[in-house]
């Protein structure tokens, strides 16, 4: 059970093409703080609490491509046996156009290292097969389906589908922190918000949100290679956040089946960012 669940907190970063191919949505260069609480639990889960602070920083461009810098630090409480640190930290890059990537992860469990992932992949036009290449754990080579995409490309569809009025969206998804697994991303919008409340008490970048037009967004991944002979199909995990039209992502759930994580927005940086114009 352990090792299911240190590999399942491992696959946030996958909530995260080019402005060009996809319209006129972009991100906002940003880094953002979320504080993690438990939010929920179930016996089987064997968690009693959980709490930590996750950091989501993405810079670049649709001309010079996206780089995100993601950390996680958790505190996990389980009914039974010693609290465990767990630290996962992934650094990646995705060209603007969609096209390619590449990704390193390090997963650690009491400041002792439990992983370590090293890759990249590419398609060579949008919408055929493409290939990919493991330098850690095991180096190897591995295929990406047609019409498999990037999670910034991913996240601009959303956007995309969003200021169209689009209600759902189901993409197949490959951000390397599964290793070569794709996931089946079934995303439902909900209604547009022009603005909204935030507390008072706000930072004043997190207060500027308040303004900014949004969406409520939940997605469901599924893993396409699990063999499910029961015929019911089942999420690994699902995410449910506010999406700003600037790309931040507000207040969020992760809910992993057993458990869920909730992360409050505490911190927002907005960052440089390069004008593809210039």
């Amino acid at each position: 059970m352990k090792k299911i669940l240190y590999a399942v907190l491992a696959t946030l970063p996958m909530v995260l093409g080019s402005a060009e191919a996809l319209g006129q949505v972009t991100i906002v260069a940003h880094r953002a703080v979320y504080d993690l609480t438990l939010a929920s639990s179930t016996t089987r889960s064997g968690i009693s609490g959980a709490d930590g602070r996750m950091v989501m920083e993405l810079t670049g461009s649709a001309c010079e491509g996206w780089s995100v810098n993601f950390r996680r630090v958790m505190e996990l409480r389980p009914n039974e046996g010693d609290v465990r640190l767990l630290d996962t930290q992934i650094a990646s890059w995705e060209s603007g156009d969609g096209l390619s990537m590449r990704m390193t992860q390090k997963e650690y469990i009491d400041n002792g290292i439990q992983s370590d992932t090293k890759l990249s992949a590419e398609f060579p036009r949008r919408g055929e097969a493409g290939r990919g290449h493991t330098e850690l754990p095991t180096p190897g080579d591995f295929d990406l389906s047609p019409g498999t995409i990037f999670p910034v490309d991913h996240q601009l569809r959303l956007m995309t589908t969003a200021e169209a009025n689009g209600a759902r969206d189901i993409s197949y998804v490959f951000d390397g922190s599964s290793g070569t697994k794709v996931f089946k991303a079934i995303s439902f919008i909900g209604k547009r918000k022009e603005s909204e409340e935030l507390p008072a008490e706000s930072p004043k970048t997190i207060a500027e949100l308040a303004r900014v037009p949004s969406w409520p967004v939940s997605i469901s991944f599924f893993d396409v290679d699990k063999d499910d002979s029961s015929g019911e199909e089942l999420p690994s995990y699902q995410v449910s956040f506010t999406l700003y039209q600037n790309g931040v992502a507000g207040n969020l759930v992760m809910d992993y089946g057993d458990f869920a994580v909730a992360g409050k927005l505490s911190g927002l940086e907005f960052m440089k960012q390069s004008d593809c114009h210039s």
